[in-house]
């Protein structure tokens, strides 16, 4: 069963004399392998110096192969990576990560998305007027008031939201802004 992955690995793998592989001279083509760039690079093993043609052979034959026991140890090398990765990454960043859960009532302050890709951003506002929090959607999307009532059309995505800290502490139920119609509708829609 082994002698498929044998030929193929011969007819891919560049010769000297030629200084191409068979398959470039037959097709004009370099070959694209039957495994993806996760695979190709756990299933090479560490070359600390040059090796002969029947070694690379071998490895080659291995690589197409793809045995159950290394695609297992592939498998759990890259789980691994990832954890540690996303431990990394939490460790990192846990002074900038911020999960805010806004209820109604609470007031936010919302990023100015718009000057992003603009060249003078730095002397422009990077967030706009504090707004006050409505309704929060079961896909994390938040709708936002004005402190005339009028609610917004739009949704505000939890990260463009940052909390705005007032001078008082005092809080102003959404109620008392916002018109209970305007609030059955918003609470409607995202029905």
């Amino acid at each position: 069963m082994v002698a498929p992955h044998v030929f193929w690995a011969d007819h891919v793998t560049t010769q000297k004399s030629t200084r191409h592989s068979p398959f470039y001279m037959a097709h004009g083509i370099e070959p694209i392998l039957p495994f993806d760039i996760t695979e190709a690079t756990f299933l090479v093993p560490d070359i600390a110096e040059p090796l002969t043609h029947n070694d690379l052979l071998a490895l080659r034959t291995c690589q197409l192969e793809k045995c159950d026991e290394d695609l297992a140890a592939i498998h759990s090398c890259i789980l691994c990576s990832c954890f540690t990765s996303a431990r990394q990454f939490l460790q990192q960043f846990t002074n900038t990560i911020h999960n805010y859960d806004f209820k109604p009532s609470v007031l936010v302050l919302v990023h100015n998305s718009a000057i992003e890709m603009d060249l003078g951003r730095k002397a422009k506002p990077r967030f706009l007027r504090p707004m006050l929090v409505v309704h929060r959607s079961h896909n994390g999307a938040y709708r936002l008031a004005e402190f005339n009532g009028a609610v917004s059309k739009l949704r505000f995505a939890a990260f463009h939201l940052v909390p705005y800290h007032a001078r008082s502490r005092s809080s102003v139920p959404v109620t008392h802004v916002v018109d209970e119609e305007d609030l059955e509708a918003v609470l409607e829609e995202e029905d």
